[in-house]
């Protein structure tokens, strides 16, 4: 690792980010695969970018891989595109960090986490309002995504799967559904293909929103994000209604 990369046990969020809003509530969501290369970080910046498009105040994205490829992405535009905002820091200090971006009036706070690492990966899920696991679509994958699977299971966490750098035909990503649904993943978001823009806006340290704002890549992290925001939303409702249902309950007791 770079000897100028350090972990943050710390957290701070710088206070220029964001602005306060009446939501006291932090989306927090965890992408997770005990398998690397599935484009988990590339994944996480660009969803992260896209819910930043409809923040109200401000979004976080949680390093807490060791090698800090989403930080290191982040540290060259960090003057020019502060958001979203990222931190470097190991997953002990993620819920001081949930607790200052929640003082700091955060909408979403999405955590990158490290892959071959059951026990944080676990305790990171066990935090997260919303797992998001993805997946190539190939069998090497899907037979080591097992893995995560437990994880999601001991977690118990709304989950969405979402096939990534699919290839732009063929019939490969139906079957990996199919695959992914015998494992147990009920919920998916929309399949992103793979395209060399989302690779070349990474090289050049930027999102895909930035890089390519009218592209088909940019177009589907749109719509991975809108039902991220969907299921936000019905859980939102049903909270309410189960707050009404149980008021009345006593009034009427």
């Amino acid at each position: 690792m770079d000897n100028h990369v350090h972990w943050i046990t710390d957290t701070l969020v710088h206070p220029y980010v964001f602005i306060k809003e009446t939501d006291p509530n932090v989306r927090t969501i965890a992408v997770i695969s005990q398998k690397g290369g599935v484009g988990k970080t590339t994944l996480t910046i660009n969803l992260a970018a896209a819910a930043q498009l409809r923040s109200k105040s401000g979004v976080v994205i949680a390093d807490t891989d060791p090698q800090a490829s989403t930080y290191l992405w982040y540290q060259p535009r960090i003057e020019t595109h502060p958001l979203p905002y990222v931190v470097f820091l190991h997953p002990a200090a993620l819920p001081d960090l949930m607790e200052k971006a929640r003082g700091q009036g955060a909408d979403y706070l999405f955590i990158d986490t490290p892959p071959n690492s059951s026990e944080q990966t676990l305790a990171t899920a066990e935090l997260a309002d919303l797992i998001i696991v993805p997946c190539e679509p190939s069998y090497v994958d899907i037979r080591a995504i097992q893995r995560t699977a437990k994880i999601v299971t001991m977690a118990n966490k709304p989950t969405f799967a979402v096939l990534n750098k699919c290839p732009a035909r063929g019939s490969e990503a139906m079957e990996a559904r199919e695959a992914l649904s015998l494992l147990g993943f009920s919920h998916f978001l929309p399949d992103i293909v793979s395209r060399a823009a989302a690779r070349r806006a990474y090289a050049f340290n930027k999102t895909i929103l930035e890089f390519e704002p009218k592209g088909q890549s940019a177009q589907e992290i749109k719509h991975a994000f809108k039902a991220i925001e969907k299921h936000f939303k019905a859980a939102d409702t049903a909270q309410t209604h189960s707050r009404t249902a149980l008021w009345q309950e006593t009034q009427t007791a």
